[in-house]
């Protein structure tokens, strides 16, 4: 469109350049269509109507510039609210538009305020590492000074926090009054480590980041399932990052012995597909045990209120949920697991036996729910749907009456829903298979669909799951009440048999594969993990934040004749080596990229010098990054040894 010259004049600060090529196009048209010139001349006129209502351009001006104005997010979150932006502009005008603009605009402007930082601080991974690097030297200086000033560990802390934000990136660093002084050593030690910054504000920001964009309504069945697209992306990303590491490394023992990581990693329940084998092992022994105590099985699904959730369902269609508080799926999570320990404690008061499995997925908005398979004996039945379906609709209560009053049962039904499983359609491992499944490979999923939406496919949308998990770090499987997976796990490493009748048997048992066997010999439902007869074994060991911490070191239990036997499973002391490399070819740096946030290397002429192997340009980011922020001052900070810390504090 051929513009006149103070258009041409305004163009060059102007929010057009600043919008898609497509809604540009479009907000070109409607002045074209609005103007009172001769449409062939395509000259813009400031030319007010006939009702006194501002002119075309001006118009035009204005909502450019509120779009501008209102989304200032990271890319991928403006590139597709700019894309909506377009559609309704095109459809149903600038009111729709604006409007559209304004409440998206608001709720992620909302989700991204739990940052400590603005965004463009930490939208690329090397301005993320930068940050780390400042934090771990502002931690630094004020422990310093800390030393200096005599101050006692929990004011060095507070120093600290109030300087870097620390309760803001790990929450759970918050220094409390009434602690221990050994607690606080190993906390500053954390904040002298740029991996522990570095980690929690990648934390941070993965999670913040998909709040946001399901926020934008990038999270939703007719977009991208359970998570977003860049959500997805970033979980390719970093399984490819994954898979490269462990095949450069091997771990050796003191004996000598060497394995590939690669395989360790396939050969354990890392792998998902031996992840599966075990939980359809564990819930299928559960049936056997339940079928031969003669119990019954429960299947629940759990749901947070509707503040929770992002979307709704009307009729075949999700639209928004106006009752939306813009709540993020950890929120939601945490109303169900306060009820679940509400439940709990009222359940093991009142002495209902249950045992089974929890699985969390979310919804195709990303609000998670549960989805449980409970045992128990025909007479606690009764008793644990009443407490359970109490404390599910304690709180949030409002939403599940009538305006009269009267109980809303379909509310109540999407809250909690608790079904007696028919031995004659199904036992309870076929009603649970495939929300295991779902949630790890898709495994015979192949041409089944979503229950609440028959336009998400569960084959295709399997990494979308894993990247929801990952992101918000959710334990997406959990069983209750069934002996610890950590003594199965430990006695399937042992290959000798055993003397002690007793503790062979549960060997035996863990070593076949026999969980409904192990389970009754663990002492069944009816007692508490403590009075277990076999246990794991732990021993202390240092880290190098230098606490003690515990490790796995083997079982023990009671044997026939009453004495306490204690075996040991991991003898042998395995270390991390990373392989010989074969040189591979170079990968040369690009500067000044997106992804890298701009050049990495100052703009002076001590580059044109010449520089050794290790500040070469053909070498790997990680290689780079390592040295490029590797603290001048030298590997260890430049304050006192902790033990020497201690007495002056």
């Amino acid at each position: 469109m051929q513009l006149s010259q103070d258009y041409r004049t305004e163009l060059g600060g102007n929010p057009l350049r600043q919008i898609p090529l497509e809604l540009r196009e479009e907000l070109a048209r409607f002045v074209t269509r609005q103007s009172r010139v001769n449409p062939v001349l395509c000259r813009v006129s400031d030319s007010k109507s006939t009702y006194g209502k501002a002119s075309a351009k001006q118009t035009v001006f204005d909502f450019a510039n509120h779009v501008v104005a209102k989304l200032d997010f990271p890319f991928d979150i403006k590139n597709f609210l700019m894309k909506g932006v377009t559609v309704r502009v095109k459809k149903y005008g600038f009111k729709r538009a604006f409007n559209f603009v304004t409440s998206r605009s608001s709720e992620v402007a909302t989700a991204l305020n739990a940052l400590p930082v603005h965004f463009n601080q930490i939208d690329t991974e090397y301005k993320r590492v930068r940050l780390a690097d400042q934090l771990t030297s502002l931690s630094r200086l004020h422990l310093n000074k800390a030393l200096e000033a005599g101050m006692s560990p929990l004011e060095a802390l507070q120093s600290i926090n109030d300087a870097t934000g620390l309760a803001l990136w790990i929450p759970h660093f918050l220094p409390k009054a009434g602690n221990d002084d050994s607690v606080y050593f190993s906390i500053l030690a954390r904040t002298d480590d740029d991996a522990v910054w570095l980690r929690a504000i990648n934390t941070k920001v993965t999670r913040v980041f998909e709040t946001a964009r399901r926020a934008a309504g990038m999270v939703s069945p007719s977009v991208s399932p359970y998570a977003s697209y860049t959500s997805r992306q970033w979980l390719k990303d970093r399984q490819r990052k994954q898979t490269e590491w462990l095949e450069m490394m091997t771990i050796e023992s003191e004996c000598g012995e060497s394995l590939n990581l690669k395989d360790v990693h396939d050969a354990s329940t890392s792998n998902p597909a031996n992840r599966r084998n075990e939980l359809m092992t564990r819930i299928a022994g559960c049936q056997e045990y339940a079928d031969a105590n003669e119990h019954v099985a429960l299947f629940v699904t759990m749901t947070a209120p509707g503040r929770y959730h992002r979307l709704k369902k009307h009729g075949q269609y999700f639209v928004e949920n106006k009752n939306w508080a813009g709540y993020a799926p950890v929120d939601a999570h945490n109303w169900l697991s306060r009820s679940w320990v509400r439940f709990r404690a009222a359940a093991d008061r009142n002495d209902f036996l249950y045992y089974g499995l929890r699985v969390v997925e979310p919804h195709v908005d990303g609000t998670p729910h549960w989805h449980c398979v409970f045992f128990m004996p025909l007479s606690s039945v009764a008793g644990f749907s009443e407490q359970l379906n109490h404390y599910q609709c304690q709180f949030d209560a409002d939403e599940l009456r009538h305006q009269d009053g009267t109980i809303n049962h379909s509310a109540v039904n999407a809250r909690i829903k608790i079904e007696l499983i028919d031995s004659d359609k199904g036992n309870a491992v076929a009603y649970i298979a495939k929300y295991i499944s779902k949630n790890i490979d898709a495994h015979k999923l192949d041409g089944l669909k979503d229950t609440d939406s028959k336009k998400v496919d569960l084959q295709e949308s399997v990494q979308n799951v894993t990247a929801w998990s990952r992101t918000f770090g959710f334990r997406q499987f959990q069983f209750q009440k069934t002996p610890s997976v950590t003594v199965w796990r430990e006695l399937r490493r042992m290959t000798n048999k055993l003397q002690d009748s007793a503790f062979e048997r549960i060997r035996c048992a863990a070593d076949s594969g026999f969980f409904s066997a192990y389970f009754d010999y663990m002492g069944g439902h009816t007692i508490k993990q403590t009075d277990r007869p076999v246990k794991a074994c732990y021993e202390e060991k240092e880290n190098k934040y230098q606490e003690m911490v515990k490790k796995i070191s083997g079982v023990s239990g009671l044997t026939v004749s009453g004495e306490l036997l204690t075996l040991a499973t991991h003898e042998k002391q395995w270390s991390l080596v990373k392989k010989e490399e074969t040189k591979p070819s170079p990968t040369v740096l690009s500067l000044g990229t997106a992804e890298s946030g701009g050049s990495r290397f100052p703009w002076t002429r001590v580059n044109n010098c010449t520089q050794d192997q290790k500040r070469s340009l053909l070498v790997k980011d990680e290689d780079y990054l390592k040295w490029y922020f590797a603290p001048t001052r030298g590997d260890e900070p430049n304050i006192k040894s902790w033990e020497s810390i201690r007495p002056a504090m």
